[in-house]
């Protein structure tokens, strides 16, 4: 990596003394006295300060990430590119680091940055060694992200905050045989002294900007932004393989990643990355809690070749961790700060409960086996196909699927080669395997609308495998249009396991599955089931399921005419599970309903996502062109021998052919998106408490949607018809349907229960 640095503006002081003390008291090594680290007996340091005058700031150029230099693939292309942050000598993009203010706007203050060192002895008599970074708030803004290419950019970003970076090692530095070292990451100032993770409260929030064109673009805005991992006591060190940070048994370790998202879409250029009376809420999302039995680690190898299996040079990760009984998940309404209280409405799913693993499995809660990072190039370098019904095995090139499912379900390979220069996100061996018990709704304006009563949302992801290439567009926001990227994707979220000799689904699909279903978890109160008194709770949904989206040269892009806005010429989406219930988590007792298998396929794909400008609710629109795209010659993606279908079968995994199923499909589907002036379209809405006149929140799903010729084509003219080529029973043709044109009204409200 190498960096060009220009016109810097700083002063640099230092100091070393028996009591280390510096001005920024709060962050300084006295975190080394808790009961996690033990009692310390002696103390020298050394502190490094770094200051920024309030109108100065540390730039560079350029920053170069070189990968695979010189190296080629076994057809002799070469593998060489490099991740750009900033832009050349040429032009003006730069890496930027200098103070700001909390609104963004021109600080008002010094960037300060300090670095504190020490070495100590703790009370078992073993040396340590501390390093303890802080900042106060300060910006961090790349104006471009290209890959290889400078003229092709991703877009621009900017990340407002304060934190803290500590590591205090034990027995030495970066000791990998000693459990009682400490990592800090805080950006936010997040006080987590009290575990209840509702206690917990952020002094300096943070912010985040992305836009895709020049200053003045539309932006995505991250406010409120606190992430804080907190490792009590563990392991930090690194090994012959990369970094190695993993927690001690018992040991606790808070995480937190919480922000509002809020679009700005009437930007202006001297208003760029500033959170202002255009910033419009959207929505709430976070995770925080504690964590357990973390474990990282951090390998410097990439993608694979797929002759020989040889990893190219890249960033892999590979996390897992457990959820403690206060990890919760929140999502819910955005709101400006009013004095300090946000006045937001949301869900909190809490409580999480772990699958059963009856069966030997080892795992753990979270699992996030691999995620590479790397880059690629048209025509090579390819990892290969996600086998769908099938495993994938990190490391491994498929040439063909190998069942999953015990040969129940049918095996596919989906594979769409890289087509461009960009940036590969690769993931294999991911897994969800717990659900929350409780959902509370907490009522942004009084607490005695809070509502608990006992319900569960079980998500759960069995295995998760995906391909990302991402690739920047080229743009200077006016003559050549907005930067921005488009992208190839195969993700597979799946079942393993198959059925026994009646076709019913083995334990395995229960227990490594995928689920989403809706559950009861407190009706022991009023009910107890003699056959099963292990039971939790009673949920019903889809079970054992599977899902596919894959999408060839689907265009990203963010503007005010279109929001956030997806278009692609072929995408393909799956759904297929057992509809179902039972008790939960064991399942003992399941009730099988009907298995469902829905496929689209589209040779026109476009979903856009807008703000309600008065900050209410998230509208969307979009367009269908419902197709066969095994008969559009070149289509990258395979798609099914009966195209666009749905199907209704027996509930019996050795009898999925006997089914209702309508195949064939083709036609176009209209979601308009002329709501942000005319109204229509798709919302979705949590409506509070307060807002309702029967006391009671709802969220609410409404859709509008014009069919066949009452459609408008992305580029104008009207739709084609609905069509139903074959409407089968069993395997039998009974015929055709054809739906020229209508319109039609979906609403989808969730509701408390009447007493």
């Amino acid at each position: 990596m190498c960096a060009k640095m220009k016109n810097n503006k700083w002063v640099a002081r230092s100091f070393i003394a028996t009591s280390m003390l510096w001005s920024l008291n709060a962050y300084a090594l006295e975190a080394l006295s808790e009961q996690e680290m033990g009692a310390i007996q002696g103390r020298d340091g050394v502190t490094i300060g770094l200051q920024v005058p309030q109108s100065g700031a540390i730039t560079a150029e350029q920053i170069r990430w070189e990968l695979d230099n010189g190296e080629t693939d076994a057809n002799s292309a070469s593998l060489q590119n490099h991740i750009i942050i900033g832009g050349t000598a040429i032009d003006s993009s730069q890496f930027a680091i200098k103070p700001i203010d909390l609104d963004g706007s021109e600080a008002s203050q010094a960037l300060d940055f300090a670095l504190a060192i020490d070495a100590y002895t703790n009370d078992q008599g073993r040396p340590g060694l501390g390093l303890d970074a802080t900042w106060n708030r300060m910006r961090v803004q790349a104006d471009s992200l290209s890959v290889t290419d400078t003229s092709r950019s991703f877009g621009a970003v900017a990340l407002d905050s304060g934190g803290r970076f500590a590591v205090f090692g034990d027995g030495g530095f970066a000791n990998l045989n000693t459990d009682h070292a400490r990592v800090i990451v805080n950006v936010g100032d997040i006080d987590n002294s009290n575990p209840d993770p509702n206690t917990w409260t952020m002094a300096n929030p943070g912010r985040m900007f992305y836009r895709m064109g020049p200053a003045g673009s539309t932006e995505i805005q991250l406010d409120n932004l606190g992430f804080l991992f907190d490792m009590h006591q563990g392991t930090a060190g690194v090994d012959n393989d990369g970094l190695v940070v993993r927690s001690a048994p018992g040991s606790r370790t808070d995480l937190n990643l919480t922000f509002d998202i809020l679009a700005n879409v009437a930007n202006t250029a001297s208003t760029a990355f500033q959170f202002n009376e255009q910033s419009i809420p959207m929505l709430l999302f976070g995770w925080r809690g504690g964590i357990e039995d973390f474990d990282l680690h951090l390998l410097p190898q990439g993608t694979w070749l797929p002759d020989d299996g040889a990893f190219t040079q890249g960033l892999t990760a590979s996390l897992g961790f457990n959820l403690a009984d206060n990890f919760q998940f929140v999502l819910g309404e955005a709101r400006y700060e009013e004095s300090g209280d946000e006045k937001q409405s949301y869900l909190e799913f809490t409580q999480p409960i772990s699958m059963p693993t009856t069966l030997g499995q080892t795992r753990k809660d979270l699992e996030f086996g691999y995620l590479t990072l790397d880059t690629v190039s048209a025509g090579h370098q390819s990892v290969g196909g996600i086998c769908f019904g099938g495993g994938n095995t990190y490391g491994s090139t498929p040439s063909s699927c190998s069942t999953s499912t015990g040969g129940v379900l049918p095996t596919e390979l989906l594979e769409v080669a890289p087509s461009d220069t960009g940036l590969a996100i690769i993931n294999r061996e991911w897994g969800l395997h717990a659900y929350s018990s409780r959902v509370i709704y907490r009522d942004g304006v009084s607490a005695a609308n809070n509502i608990d009563e006992g319900w569960a949302l079980i998500y759960t992801l069995g295995d998760i495998s995906t391909n990302w290439y991402l690739y920047p567009q080229a743009g200077d926001g006016a003559t050549l249009g907005s930067p921005g990227f488009t992208m190839d994707v195969v993700t597979a979220i799946q079942t393993e396991g198959g059925a026994d000799a009646n076709g019913r689904p083995d334990r395995s699909r229960w227990e490594n599955g995928t689920h989403l279903m809706i559950g009861d978890t407190d009706f022991q109160t009023s009910y107890h089931d003699p056959l099963n008194p292990t039971a939790d709770g009673l949920a019903i949904g889809l079970m054992g399921a599977d899902l596919l989206f894959a999408a060839n040269d689907m265009g990203v892009g963010l503007s005010l005419g279109d929001g956030l806005n997806l278009s692609s010429n072929e995408v393909r989406m799956q759904l297929r599970g057992m509809f179902g219930g039972g008790d939960v988590p064991r399942m003992e007792s399941p009730v099988y309903g009907s298995y469902i298998d829905m496929n689209l396929e589209m040779d026109e794909f476009v979903f856009k996502l807008f703000p309600s400008l008065n900050g209410d609710a998230i509208n969307f629109g979009g367009f269908l062109s419902l197709a066969k795209l095994n008969d559009i010659p070149g289509s990258e993606i395979a798609g099914h021998e009966d195209g666009t279908y749905i199907s209704f079968a027996e509930p019996n995994l050795n009898k999925l052919d006997v089914d209702v199923r309508l195949a064939d499909i083709t036609g176009d589907i209209e979601i308009p998106s002329n709501f942000i002036l005319a109204g229509g379209g798709g919302k979705i809405d949590l409506l509070s408490a307060t807002e309702e006149a029967d006391g009671k929140p709802k969220l609410r799903i409404e859709t509008n949607m014009n069919v066949g010729a009452l459609a408008t084509k992305p580029g104008g003219g009207n739709g084609d018809p609905l069509e139903i080529g074959r409407l089968e029973f069993g395997g039998k043709d009974l015929g055709s349907m054809i739906i020229p044109a209508a319109k039609i009204y979906t609403s989808l409200t969730l509701e408390q229960q009447l007493d």
